[in-house]
């Protein structure tokens, strides 16, 4: 009977080492994918990243600016004097609020298509070792946007001869994707500039545009 109880004993004594040693190798798991893995592996896919955000932000703006046909003279107002200077510069909030509520939402949707297709990552990367971070076949990796698309605009004037000037008008857009892999998610932000339009101011421009972005 002493016997029986101690083989139980000793059972159940080596269930719990086994459990702890299981237990002990998932969390050395979980660390190793989040600590070691799962930047390496943003850090692979951060070019396919931005390819990914970059294409579906021009799709957008493309498909906006051509729909909608936006202009320059859409989004900026300019006044000049009777001396044929440029009195002031202003820009249209409410067609550029307008145009960036509609890039925003197409900008979504493009994302969320693009992304469905999700990135390849070699499967040497899973392993945590740089030198082999581009080695071995494919492996699918989910990617996905993260909250909405933030939009705003910013300005540049240059020279383009005597009296005249080139304003060039952009919208930066900043997006959060996030690389969906084992036990862990990483979040990459994407930031971008593009070049909305631009045009040639004729007339002399005020130093208060030139020294300055128009949106502050």
């Amino acid at each position: 009977m002493k016997k029986a109880k101690n083989k139980r004993l000793g059972l159940k004594a080596k269930a719990l080492v086994c459990l702890g040693v299981l237990f002990l190798i998932f969390i050395a798991a979980f660390l190793h994918l989040t600590l070691i893995v799962g930047p390496l592996v943003v850090e692979v896919s951060h070019a396919q990243v931005d390819s990914v955000a970059t294409t579906a932000i021009s799709d957008a703006i493309y498909k906006v600016m051509l729909e909608q046909n936006y202009k320059y003279d859409d989004f900026i107002e300019i006044k000049y004097n009777n001396s044929g200077d440029v009195s002031s510069i202003a820009a249209k909030s409410i067609e550029l609020n307008k145009f960036a509520r509609e890039l925003s939402t197409e900008a979504q949707i493009e994302l969320d298509s693009i992304t469905e297709l999700g990135i390849n990552v070699p499967l040497g990367t899973f392993t945590g070792i740089n030198a082999l971070s581009g080695v071995g076949p494919k492996v699918k990796v989910r990617i996905m946007p993260i909250g909405s698309v933030i939009t705003s605009f910013s300005s540049s004037f240059t020279s383009s001869g005597i009296n005249q000037t080139k304003h060039a008008l952009y919208i930066d857009v900043n997006i959060t994707i996030s690389v969906i892999l084992p036990l862990t998610t990483k979040h990459i932000d994407f930031i971008t500039q593009v070049l909305i339009c631009e045009n040639i101011i004729v007339g002399k421009v005020p130093e208060i545009y030139l020294n300055g972005n128009l949106f502050g």
